[in-house]
C-alpha cells in the first residue's frame, strides 16, 4: 500500500535553503546554455577582429563552435577520475577554477579564443557530471523530482541571457567593437558568484563522501543543516548505506553499467540525451545568427530581434513544466513535446522550400514554436531523469556522450545544410523527435505523484531484472 510522500518524508529546517543551495550548484548551468547563444550575434563582430575571411567562415564557424563540446567531452572523463580522488564539492571548485582561464578568450587571436574555449568546455563537462550527482546527494527525496530540473532550466536561462547579450552589437560592431570581450567575460563571472557562495554559506561535502572518509562528524553536520533533529540519525544511517554501495561499486569495473540489471536506465539516460541534442533545438540556438541573416535580409536590428525573441520565448516557456511536472509527469511531457517538435520541423522542411516574405515569417514563427516546446519538455525533463535512472557512473556515461552527440552536430550541421540543405536537416531532426515519441510510449513509465525510489520500483516491477532497486531510506 503506497502511503502519501509528505507524511513519510524526512522534515528539512528549511524548503528556502534547500532549494538556494542546489540552484547553487546548478548555477553552472548557466554556462552550458549560455556558451551555446552567445557566439550567435558575436560571430561577424568576432571574425572582424580577427580576421578571418567569408571563404573560411564556414570551417572556422564549425571549430570554434565545435571545440567547445570536444572540451566538454574531455571535461568529463576529467570530472569522472577527479571524482574518485575528491569530494564533489571539490570538483566544482576546480572546474570553476578552470573555467576562470576562459578570460583569456579575449585575446583578439584566432588560436587563443579556440584553445581557452575548450578550456570553457572542459570546465563545463566536469560541472554538467558533477551537478547532478552533488544535488542527487544533497537534496532531500521529497524535492529531488522538481530540483533535479533547475539544471534544465539554467541551460535555457543560459542561452536566453547569451541571446539578450546580442543587444550590444546594434551599435558596437565591426572591427573597432569591444562588445565581444565583454559577452566572452560573463562565464567567468558565473565561475567566480557559485564558487563563492558555496565556500562561504553552504561549504557542504556529500556525507555519503565524508563517511566514506571516516569524517562522521562532517557527515552528521551537513545533515543536521538541512534536515531536523529528529530525522538526524535515520539519514545518517541512510547515507552510510549509501557510502557502502558506493564503496562496492569503486571496488568493481566501470563496465558494471552494461551489466542487464542496469541497461534500461542507462538505455533511457543516452537515448533521451541524443534526442534532446538532434531534436532540432540546437541547431536552432548555433546557427540562429546565421538562419535569421536570410529572414532579415542582413539588417542587423532585425536580425538581432529575430535572435533575441527566441531567446525570451524560451526562457518564458520553461515556467510552465512547473504546473505540468505533477498533472502530467515526464513521460506525457516528453511524448506530448516530442510530437510537437516533430510536427513543428517537418512544417518548417516543408515551408523552406519555398520563397516569399510571407513564408519567411512563418519560418520565423515556427522556430520560436520549436524553441519553445523544447524549453517546456525535452530540457529539463532530460536533464533530470539522466540521474534519477542511473548511478554515478551511468551518469558519467551518458553526459560524456551527450557532449559526442552535440560535438558531432556542431561539426556536421553546416556541412549537413550544403548536402540536403536546410529544409532536409528539419526532416532528420522531426524523423528524430518522431521516434522518440513511440520510444517514451514503450519504455518510459508514468511518474506523477512518485518520489524518486517509487520511480525506480516502477522500474524494477515493469522490468524486473532489469534494474536495481537501490535501499529504501528509512525514516526515524
Amino acid at each position: 500500500m503506497k502511503t502519501n510522500i509528505s507524511e513519510n518524508s524526512p522534515k528539512v529546517n528549511s524548503v528556502f535553503q534547500v532549494v538556494l543551495m542546489n540552484v547553487n550548484i546548478q548555477l553552472g548551468a548557466l554556462n552550458i546554455g549560455y556558451v551555446l547563444s552567445y557566439l550567435t550575434l558575436s560571430i561577424d563582430t568576432l571574425f572582424d577582429n580577427l580576421g578571418i575571411t567569408k571563404e573560411e567562415k564556414t570551417s572556422s564557424l564549425s571549430l570554434i563552435n565545435g571545440i567547445l563540446p570536444l572540451g566538454c567531452v574531455v571535461g568529463v572523463i576529467i570530472g569522472y577520475f577527479l571524482k574518485r580522488k575528491f569530494t564533489n564539492k571539490q570538483c566544482i571548485h576546480i572546474a570553476d577554477l578552470i573555467g576562470l582561464s576562459s578570460l583569456l578568450a579575449v585575446i583578439a587571436n584566432t588560436n587563443v579564443v579556440i584553445v581557452f574555449r575548450f578550456f570553457l568546455g572542459v570546465a563545463n563537462g566536469i560541472s554538467s557530471l558533477i551537478m547532478p550527482v552533488y544535488v542527487k546527494s544533497l537534496c532531500p527525496e521529497k524535492y529531488y523530482y522538481q530540483i533535479s530540473m533547475i539544471l534544465g532550466y539554467g541551460v535555457n536561462t543560459g542561452l536566453a541571457i547569451g541571446q539578450l547579450m546580442g543587444i550590444g552589437y546594434i551599435k558596437y560592431h565591426g572591427v573597432t567593437s569591444n562588445w565581444w570581450r565583454i559577452v566572452f567575460l560573463f562565464p567567468a563571472i558565473i565561475f567566480i558568484i557559485r564558487s563563492t557562495v558555496i565556500y562561504f554559506f553552504y561549504n557542504y561535502d556529500s556525507p555519503e563522501q565524508s563517511l566514506q572518509r571516516n569524517d562522521i562528524e562532517k557527515a552528521k553536520y551537513v545533515i543536521m543543516k538541512i534536515y531536523k533533529e529528529e530525522y538526524v540519525e535515520g539519514q545518517l544511517d541512510r547515507y552510510r548505506q549509501i557510502a557502502q554501495n558506493e564503496q562496492f561499486k569503486t571496488q568493481n569495473s566501470f563496465l558494471h553499467i552494461f551489466q542487464k540489471k542496469n541497461l534500461i536506465g542507462l538505455q533511457v539516460g543516452v537515448i533521451s540525451m541524443f534526442v534532446q541534442i538532434w531534436c532540432g533545438s540546437f541547431a536552432v540556438f548555433y546557427y540562429s545568427a546565421q538562419i535569421f541573416e536570410q529572414l532579415s535580409g542582413g539588417d542587423l536590428v532585425l536580425k538581432t530581434i529575430y535572435t533575441i525573441c527566441i531567446g525570451l520565448f524560451s526562457a518564458v516557456a520553461q515556467f510552465t513544466t512547473i504546473p505540468m511536472l505533477p498533472r502530467l509527469g515526464q513521460k506525457y511531457i516528453l511524448i506530448i513535446g516530442s510530437i510537437l517538435m516533430g510536427a513543428i520541423n517537418i512544417t518548417i522542411a516543408i515551408l523552406s522550400n519555398y520563397q516569399s516574405d510571407t513564408i519567411l515569417f512563418l519560418i520565423f514563427v515556427f522556430l520560436v514554436l520549436l524553441i519553445m516546446v523544447f524549453a517546456a519538455t525535452l530540457s529539463p525533463v532530460c536533464w533530470g531523469i539522466v540521474p534519477q535512472l542511473n548511478d554515478s557512473d551511468g551518469t558519467f556515461f551518458t553526459m560524456d556522450l551527450r557532449w559526442i552527440f552535440q560535438a558531432i552536430l556542431i561539426f556536421s550541421f553546416p556541412y549537413i545544410v550544403q548536402g540536403v540543405n536546410i529544409s532536409g536537416a528539419f526532416y532528420i531532426f522531426g524523423g528524430i523527435d518522431l521516434f522518440y515519441t513511440i520510444y517514451c510510449g514503450f519504455f518510459i513509465l508514468d511518474s506523477r505523484g512518485k518520489t524518486g525510489t517509487q520511480i525506480l520500483e516502477m522500474y524494477f516491477q515493469k522490468y524486473s531484472k532489469f534494474l536495481v532497486l537501490p535501499q529504501t531510506e528509512t525514516n526515524p
